[in-house]
């Protein structure tokens, strides 16, 4: 996934709040990733994953 806004990709500082309407897409993909990280895009930033298929 791709975004175009500044910013800097951060881990979270804990779960987020059951009303809370964002802060779960990186945790899935940590959890579920095998390898996962961030590249720098003109503008904004690239998040990547990789699942091993076994």
């Amino acid at each position: 996934m791709h975004d175009s806004g500044g910013g800097v990709v951060r881990a979270a500082d804990g779960p987020p709040e059951p009303d809370d309407e964002g802060g779960r897409g990186l945790l899935l993909v940590a959890a579920l990733a095998d390898k996962w990280g961030v590249a720098e895009r003109n503008p904004g930033k690239i998040v990547w994953c990789e699942f091993s298929i076994v």
